[in-house]
């Protein structure tokens, strides 16, 4: 199948990106299939991407962003839990250093655009679960190489953690004007301290967007969309557990709806 993969590439790729690119609205089943079947190749025939040239793979991350940015729903999950997938595969393979210092910057970037985008709110937790996976990933021991360019920046870092720490204060302060200069330092601290407690560095960034000036008059309901859910969980596990509280057709209506 890995060999086919180039083959799918030269036969639908090019062509579709075209058909589907133009505006948010055409194609609107060709688009999820689209995205499903890189997807797909991402997850069972990973070392065909890996074999892929340089120009096709800007492609592919250049739909994925695309796709991420999609205010359909579907189509912007699948771009995003696609997206992961890929960090993650690339993160376990030789071919690390050299994606990372490629893409790094411009993934962050992308994903920062969305999660401050109220029409996106829908896909908090992914943005959360990325940018937890590059904070890790920029901390660890897999990284060898510098993420900046030494040929343009003339500042030569003591490692890659402290060059992304400046970079993102410097995204959040331009995309922020009103922000202080402190709270933003803060916030980037923040986000690195505990970026190995998923909890705590999910707070960090919804108390961050909940106190921003476009977030705070809005209904953010979506943002806790995760917990309201486990609580829904734990009050039907709670009513299950009490006899004769729930009447048994409604139990097995739940059991041939999930």
């Amino acid at each position: 199948m890995i060999d086919d993969v180039p083959r799918i590439f030269e036969a639908v790729f090019q062509c579709t990106l075209q058909m589907i690119t133009k505006n948010f609205e055409d194609y609107p089943e060709h688009r999820l299939k689209f995205f499903s079947l890189l997807r797909a190749i991402a997850t069972h025939c990973f070392h065909a991407l890996i074999q892929l040239s340089s120009q096709q793979l800007k492609l592919v991350m250049d739909s994925i962003v695309w796709a991420f940015r999609h205010t359909e729903r579907n189509i912007a999950e699948t771009g995003l839990n696609l997206l992961l997938e890929m960090l993650k595969n690339f993160q376990a393979s030789e071919f690390c250093n050299q994606f990372y210092r490629t893409y790094f910057l411009t993934i962050e970037q992308e994903i920062f655009a969305v999660l401050t985008d109220t029409f996106h709110k829908p896909g908090f937790k992914l943005h959360v679960l990325i940018l937890q996976q590059l904070f890790c990933q920029v901390e660890s021991s897999l990284l060898t190489e510098p993420l900046w360019d030494a040929a343009t920046v003339p500042y030569q870092y003591p490692n890659n953690g402290m060059f992304v720490r400046e970079y993102t204060i410097k995204l959040l302060s331009t995309s922020f004007p009103n922000m202080t200069a402190t709270e933003v330092t803060q916030l980037v601290n923040g986000l690195f301290e505990s970026r190995n407690d998923l909890s705590t560095f999910k707070n960090h960034i919804r108390d961050f967007l909940v106190q921003s000036k476009e977030f705070s008059a809005q209904d953010n309901k979506d943002l806790y969309a995760e917990e309201a859910a486990l609580q829904r969980e734990r009050e039907r596990q709670r009513m299950l557990s009490i006899p004769g509280l729930i009447a048994p057709n409604e139990i097995q209506d739940e059991m041939l709806d999930s």
